[in-house]
């Protein structure tokens, strides 16, 4: 019994996390019960314990995770600020005036567009496009639940893998303290980059979303949601500069990887050697500034009394998660003093290929994201465990083949923790979704749960793949092939109802 002490913290957090539904609570808890653990029955022990050797270390010696603190909260204030300024809803308004295709789909088409153009943050993403495309919506006899659908599998999903984002800089965090003992040398923002291909549930799921609304494609509860009664009283939003929305998001787009190159050292200056330096946290905080000065620059001049407010409003409601992510800094500090992950190796045996981690790990994240409802909570309690575990068992594997092992792991991290925001009925996602768009959590669960289950089976897939040697951008992609067949020719057009 003794021998499994390492799994009493991580054990205590999921437990509690199930129980409360409290992920930041939760986590703190396990770093509680870690102390203890690491210091002895002392009180005092535990308690210099906890905050000497693991969370003021974690926090204050590491720029990458001052930088994750910092990059959060101003994209934070910037996701806001894009929002209450208006453009996208005068965007959809134009979109829907210009004569042409089904004006349902252009909506549809339109939102899903402006979904993948609100990269930058996923909470943000999902008010924004619901508040803005539910009086549409409506109008155009779409169900509620259908809205929702596209626009929480787009809005975690896109701000999981791309580059710039909310996400971001806790993402590259978490690799980096988790690769602390890798036998070579590892860039977190090159096993980023790397990941991508190995992320099939999150490139998958934004693929399915446009399939769905060409072919109108409704499978299960989904056959059954009706449009709601027209509301002639509803409140019209204002709308704003189309440009001075877009402007914003262009300057962060374009400042980041400006700022990224600038800020290398070295006599010979490159984009590898860019991504690679030191200089990455710091780049990301001054293109984070340097955005959110350009998106209070373009708020309405009307209303530019209202910025700074908004700029806070934005900013505080991502104090919870981070209060998370440092938790989860601790606890992932906590597992390597007590050695967490070669317990897991130990247990696990031979019963667990080197290859097949992977695909262990995305349905074992798949797992807790759908119980606890936490993408965050799942990838940061995940990570720190599954890639030193990958470590382990790739030990003996050629340096390129396990650092190919390594960056599909961080995939399967990433795309098992993003299922839950999209179908578990205690996701911060999944019910900001529901309720912007106007339809009870409950509901939206219910009709979107199939379409994540079958991104799921094809991840599924696509990670049997790779297990079997095959590239992870070719396992995704086949993936991908299959999963566009399975829309495409399943049933005739006209059986799927066309009222979305």
């Amino acid at each position: 019994m003794a021998d499994l002490v390492p799994l009493i913290p991580p054990l205590v957090a999921l437990t509690l996390i199930l129980i409360t539904r409290q992920a930041a609570v939760s986590l703190f808890c396990a770093t509680i019960a870690g102390a203890f653990l690491l210091a002895g029955p002392s009180p005092i022990l535990a308690i210099r314990c906890l905050f000497e050797d693991h969370l003021f270390p974690k926090i204050g010696q590491s720029s990458w995770n001052l930088s994750a603190i910092f990059f959060t909260l101003i994209l934070g204030a910037f996701a806001t600020l894009i929002e209450k300024g208006g453009g996208f809803a005068t965007i959809l308004n134009r979109l829907l005036a210009k004569k042409g295709a089904d004006p349902k789909k252009k909506l549809l088409f339109g939102i899903y567009g402006l979904g993948l153009l609100c990269f930058f943050d996923g909470l943000a993403n999902a008010v924004l496009l619901g508040r803005v495309g539910r009086p549409l919506a409506d109008s155009l006899r779409i169900s509620r639940q259908f809205l929702a659908y596209v626009i929480d599998s787009t809005s975690a999903t896109v701000a999981c893998v791309a580059f710039i984002s909310t996400w971001i800089a806790t993402q590259l965090s978490v690799i980096k303290e988790s690769m602390q003992d890798a036998p070579f040398d590892a860039s977190p923002t090159a096993l980023f980059f790397a990941s991508i291909p190995a992320n099939p549930y999150c490139l998958l799921s934004l693929l399915l979303v446009p399939l769905v609304i060409y072919k109108s494609w409704h499978v299960g509860p989904m056959r059954n949601a009706e449009p709601e009664p027209l509301d002639a009283n509803a409140p019209r939003r204002e709308e704003g500069s189309p440009l001075l929305a877009l402007i914003p998001i262009a300057v962060l787009v374009l400042s980041l990887p400006a700022m990224i190159y600038l800020w290398q050292d070295g006599p010979h200056w490159s984009w590898g050697n860019a991504f690679n330096s030191e200089g990455v946290p710091y780049a990301m905080v001054a293109s984070g500034l340097i955005a959110l000065l350009s998106a209070y620059l373009c708020f309405p001049k009307h209303r530019k009394k209202e910025a700074p407010q908004h700029m806070i409003d934005g900013a505080a409601a991502l104090f919870p998660a981070l209060i998370i992510l440092i938790c989860a800094w601790t606890l992932g500090s906590m597992f390597v003093s007590l050695e967490t992950a070669k317990l897991i190796e130990t247990l696990l045996g031979d019963q667990l290929a080197p290859m097949s981690v992977p695909l262990f790990i995305f349905l074992l994240g798949a797992v807790m994201s759908f119980m606890t409802g936490t993408s965050w909570g799942t990838f940061l309690l995940l990570m720190p465990m599954a890639l030193p575990l990958a470590l382990e068992l790739g030990s003996d594997l050629p340096p390129d083949q396990l650092a190919s092992l390594v960056s599909m792991t961080i995939g399967a991290v990433f795309g098992g923790a993003v299922f839950g925001d999209h179908c578990s009925p205690f996701s911060d996602t999944t019910i900001v979704s529901a309720l912007a768009s106007g339809c009870s959590p409950t509901s939206h669960v219910a009709t979107q749960l199939p379409y994540a289950l079958i991104t799921a089976g094809g991840a599924a897939l696509a990670y049997s793949l790779m297990w079997l040697g095959l590239a992870a951008w070719l396992s995704t992609a086949l993936a991908a092939v299959l999963l566009t067949a399975l829309v495409l020719f399943s049933g005739k057009r006209g059986q799927n109802k066309t009222r979305s």
